[in-house]
């Protein structure tokens, strides 16, 4: 009889401990669970020791930290192929402002292995990029910086304003990054990606017993901010009957979390973000004045792409860094004219779906060359090429040339989208890079819900 391999198993927490009191290493370990089994002291320290951290979903604690700030544990079941059980993101290697280093620990038994992530500050060659992608040169940025430095001194919650796309989470890291709160953590909560009845419990976290499946106490994405910032993004989704309970933590710092009677105070910055123009939130009663106007007391509004069309040459530029750092490739570079001709171009997904354009012809292009309009995708020389055969003097009544011409590129990319998903708006949504709700919104502006089905 053919003897078996053994497999090899988990180290035991012990060998961890001693392996970090020797080295100081930076490490935690994940579970297939998805569960924080084990973390060293100096993990600890540089995380800001929060409490309850071992035996915690890792995304409670890791998310926007260590890990991406869009984390696809809770919304997908999708895994990497071969033995590990876990999710292509999670190994990720590097994540402002560390660099981390992620290994796979086969397991035995019943054990479905774990995640071994060691990580350490990075150097500032990897950090740089992330004030280099808020590349701007008009007038409205100039602004910015100046007022950057008085913004991030003060503790004031912040509004900031901006279409899908346009940069305002990196303007909030920015601006957390240059605050007193930089060696806490920043820690982001996406509100159109969370259905409404589970918002209350991400943002203040909840109680052991405090209702039905709620088999332990769970920390809210407000106390992991501690010390740090909570970037509240697309903050029109927050449900109208939480919006109270989110103006008595900006007055007064404190909240309860479900199930609880016990008052607690965080010391937690506040920016939050909005795709929609504020009057617009409140002529349609979806967000409460007095929480507006609390939240409005410092705001930044970022113009789209399409009013920025200088800066397009210098996104490119620093995105083609970013990719030769991140790939270790040398990054081709783009042609003068083709340089011109994206610099009209509308990007109704802005900085976001420049960058990805960036990436994409990146990638499929052969080293050493000098990149023409033929190496754009198909969509975008298709776009291109019926732009320049718009005829100019014939705007819709009531509408700009620019205007006419970014709703019609709009309502053609969400078409694609949507014929690319067979109509399924989740999936148009993902693949554009917006959440359902602000796709559906835009088929709304755009008079598209007829043509599917929700």
């Amino acid at each position: 009889m053919k003897s078996k391999k053994p497999r090899k198993k988990i180290p035991d927490s012990s060998v961890f401990d001693a392996l970090s009191e020797s080295y100081g290493i930076s490490a935690l370990y994940i579970g297939s669970d998805y569960r924080i089994k084990w973390i060293s002291p100096e993990a600890r320290r540089i995380l800001g020791d929060p409490p309850e951290m071992e035996g915690s979903l890792c995304r409670d604690f890791l998310e926007g930290r260590l890990c991406t700030s869009e984390c696809r544990v809770s919304s997908s079941k999708d895994t990497l192929s071969g033995d590990s059980p876990f999710q292509e993101c999670c190994f990720q290697p590097v994540h402002p402002p560390f660099q981390i280093r992620t290994e796979f620990v086969p397991g035995s038994g019943r054990e479905g292995g774990g995640l071994l992530k060691s990580f350490r500050t990075a150097p500032d060659s990897v950090t740089n990029f992330l004030p280099s992608s808020f590349v701007a040169n008009g007038p409205w940025a100039e602004e910015i910086r100046s007022l950057l430095p008085r913004i991030a001194r003060s503790d004031l919650p912040i509004l900031l304003i901006g279409e899908t796309g346009t940069g305002k989470e990196c303007l909030a890291r920015m601006i957390h990054e240059e605050s007193h709160r930089s060696s806490g953590p920043f820690v982001v909560l996406d509100l159109a990606l969370i259905p409404e009845t589970l918002v209350e419990d991400a943002l203040f976290g909840h109680r052991r017993g405090a209702f039905t499946g709620a088999i332990q106490e769970q920390t809210g994405k407000l106390p992991l901010a501690e010390t740090g910032t909570l970037f509240l993004d697309e903050i029109q989704n927050i449900p109208h009957a939480l919006q109270t309970k989110l103006l008595r933590f900006l007055e007064t710092g404190t909240f309860e979390p479900i199930g609880s009677r016990e008052t607690r105070k965080v010391d937690t910055r506040i920016i939050a973000a909005t795709n929609e123009p504020p009057e617009d939130l409140l002529r349609d009663k979806r967000m409460r004045p007095d929480l507006f106007y609390r939240l409005n007391g410092l705001s930044l509004e970022i113009p789209p792409l399409r009013e920025r069309g200088e800066d397009i040459p210098l996104l490119i530029t620093s995105f083609r860094e970013e990719w030769a750092r991140r790939t270790g490739r040398t990054a081709p570079e783009f042609a003068q004219e083709l340089l011109h001709q994206l610099a009209t171009y509308p990007f109704p997904g802005n900085i976001r779906e420049l960058k990805h354009l960036v990436d994409a012809t990146l990638t499929l292009a052969d080293p050493g060359k000098i990149l023409e309009f033929d190496h754009l995708p198909a969509s975008i020389r298709r776009q291109l090429r019926s732009r320049s055969l718009a005829a100019p003097d014939q705007p819709d009544a009531g509408r700009s040339l620019k205007e006419q011409t970014f709703y019609d590129f709009e309502r053609q990319r969400i078409r694609e989208a949507l014929d690319r998903s067979g109509g399924r708006i989740i999936e148009a949504s993902r693949s554009l890079g917006i959440s359902r709700v602000t796709l559906w919104r835009k088929m709304k502006k755009l008079s598209l819900l007829p043509d599917v089905s929700p």
